[in-house]
């Protein structure tokens, strides 16, 4: 018996070590992650946020979470459906309507889609995915300031809904989410950014309707909790593994 449950415990160590070992690379590091939420009412792109319009708030720059001596004040919503991925960047520190503001957000570590705005308010992109720039109060601030929305397709940045898609903001030739050339700020995302490693960028997680049931639900995130499963496993097996010895001693 005694045998059985440690070549037990030591076969479940095999299998997690395994596990561990076959999961991606962007897996091998704990990343940070925006959680989008289903909508059935999916917001206008006109540049205007009004009361009610937007939920799911993810990312909120403001010191103390981000140095204050950069961080340009912003909120950033995600939402989704089954056709497109819908992105608020909500810029309340940025009071001037300036040409020269932009708003950059990269998708996917490999074939990376790079997809950003540039203008004063009433600037709108209508190509291969929707933007516009506003400039007014929102429910986050009543002082006017600088408003990017998105509108982006799944089919163009390569994904789905209920897909896991590598995302960054970096700062590139003085753009991030968003860049304010009359201060210099900009918010890049995720803090210790290196484009050049997938390990620092961070996660979207969409999400997948199910109507039948009339609920939401994310699916691929065995992909982001695989990790963790594979330690909690490995921790198991290890304790199976004590005790047996501990009953041998005895």
């Amino acid at each position: 018996m005694r045998r059985s449950s440690l070549s037990l415990g030591l076969l479940s160590m095999i299998l997690c070590l395994l596990l561990v070992a076959s999961l991606p690379s962007y897996c091998s590091a704990v990343r940070p992650i925006i959680q989008s939420s289903w909508t059935t009412t999916p917001p206008v792109i006109d540049g205007n946020f009004l009361s009610g319009e937007w939920s799911n708030l993810q990312l909120v720059f403001k010191s103390p979470d981000y140095p204050d001596s950069y961080v340009l004040p912003t909120y950033v919503y995600f939402l989704n459906d089954n056709s497109n991925l819908y992105v608020l960047v909500d810029a309340v520190g940025d009071h001037t309507d300036s040409g020269g503001d932009e708003c950059l957000l990269w998708f996917n570590f490999v074939n990376t889609i790079k997809i950003s705005i540039t203008g004063a308010s009433g600037t709108k992109i209508d190509t291969n995915f929707n933007a516009a720039i506003g400039f007014s109060s929102t429910p986050n601030s009543a002082t006017a300031h600088k408003i990017y929305e998105f509108c982006i397709p799944f089919s163009y940045i390569d994904s789905a809904p209920g897909h896991t898609i590598d995302f960054c903001s970096p700062e590139f030739k003085q753009a991030s989410m968003p860049y304010d050339p009359e201060t210099g700020r900009d918010n890049i995302w995720p803090l210790g950014l290196n484009v050049e490693d997938p390990n620092t960028w961070g996660l979207i997680v969409t999400s997948l309707s199910r109507p039948v049931a009339g609920v939401t639900m994310s699916v691929n995130k065995l992909a982001v909790l695989a990790p963790y499963l594979a330690l909690a496993g490995l921790f198991a097996a290890l304790s199976a593994v004590v005790a047996v010895g501990k009953r041998r001693r005895a």
